[in-house]
């Protein structure tokens, strides 16, 4: 019988007022079992983050993974979408988007980490995104080089602009991402017309090994829904505990 500390999440809740994009957003934060202020926590953030803790079950999945030895200890931080400007935030052409990155790198990111005990280890930090939120989070991943050396990708909306973005930067910094794309993603249907994410995900793989990231690569039976990504979310949790320190004692 598991304990009922590893079955009971623990979910607090935080309203963040951005400068950048002058409005509020709503931020929750998964605590995990026997979680102790004493302890340094490694951490890992996610766009469109009220989905992730609903449709994606993060929470859920994190606490079962957590009570088997499976996942390293950590917390998880969604970061709520702006749904009427989920593309003009997260898409490289988006008329938000440098606000975006800023909201989060200046505003959300230091927000958290003075509220929890986060481990300032360089391999402590990652950040997860779905569809356009996979582009958010490798722009991220650019613009904050060491302090976001961990990414999960599920499904990229990678445009030939966000390609090209990404081809021509210099990755300085080393960079592990686990990427997975359905199988079936080849004609999805966007506001900007129907592309294919299938093959955008390979190049996006051939482009951040070409620079030198290490790249856990999975193409798998799916769609582009939210249950495929839930299906895969425990893979790539395990996957990404693999990269995270363990939490340890305040110094």
């Amino acid at each position: 019988m598991v304990d009922e500390m590893y079955t009971k999440r623990r979910i607090e809740g935080h309203s963040l007022y951005s400068a950048h994009l002058s409005e509020e957003r709503t931020i929750k934060v998964y605590l995990p079992p026997e979680f102790d202020r004493q302890r340094m926590y490694p951490i890992l953030y996610c766009h469109d983050g009220n989905e992730f803790f609903t449709h994606g079950r993060i929470a859920t999945i994190a606490n079962e993974m957590i009570a088997n030895g499976l996942l390293t200890p950590l917390i998880i931080v969604g970061i709520a979408v702006n749904v009427d400007h989920r593309t003009e935030d997260y898409a490289l052409s988006g008329k938000r988007h440098e606000a975006y990155v800023r909201f989060v790198a200046e505003e959300c990111i230091p927000f958290v980490e003075r509220l929890y005990p986060i481990s300032q280890k360089t391999s402590a930090r990652a950040m997860a995104g779905i569809s356009l939120g996979a582009v958010a989070t490798l722009r991220l991943a650019r613009h904050l080089g060491a302090r976001l050396p961990n990414v999960l990708l599920f499904s990229g909306a990678y445009y030939d602009s966000f390609l090209t973005f990404i081809r021509e930067q210099n990755a300085v910094e080393r960079l592990s991402a686990y990427m997975v794309v359905g199988l079936a993603e080849t004609t999805v249907d966007t506001p900007a017309g129907t592309y294919d994410f299938l093959q955008a995900n390979r190049s996006m793989k051939t482009i951040l090994e070409a620079q030198g990231a290490a790249v856990a690569y999975r193409e798998e039976e799916g769609k582009h829904i939210w249950g495929f990504w839930q299906r895969h979310l425990p893979a790539a949790l395990q996957w990404l505990s693999g990269q995270l320190p363990a939490p340890r004692s305040a110094e």
